[in-house]
């Protein structure tokens, strides 16, 4: 069997201190990295939708609650009508049977 030996590709290192200074040196060179500007850009419109989405939300919520008190009053309104036409109804009941009566 031949022996096969492993090895590494040789990559120079640089010592730590010296990879964080040319990382903080970069940083400072660039204000904004190149993805954050994009980035700021999208958190911006979110924020826009977000606003608009919650404007429409409080006007639907302004229109259920229009929606409700006019089904109540509606319904208020039918209940009165319904009731009145009963008592007329009731109260000309009498009449109406006597005028049928003499008519047969």
């Amino acid at each position: 069997m031949q022996s096969q030996e492993i090895r590494s590709p040789v990559i120079p290192v640089a010592p730590f201190a010296e990879k964080r200074a040319n990382h903080q040196a970069e940083f400072k060179n660039s204000a904004k990295p190149i993805g954050e500007a994009a980035m700021e850009s999208r958190v911006v419109e979110l924020e826009t939708h977000l606003k608009y989405i919650r404007r429409d939300m409080d006007e639907v919520r302004s229109d259920v609650k229009s929606i409700k008190h006019r089904l109540a009053y509606s319904a208020i309104g039918t209940a009165v009508v319904i009731g009145v036409l009963a008592w007329i109804a009731n109260s000309r009941f009498d009449q109406l049977v006597t005028l049928l009566a003499h008519q047969g």
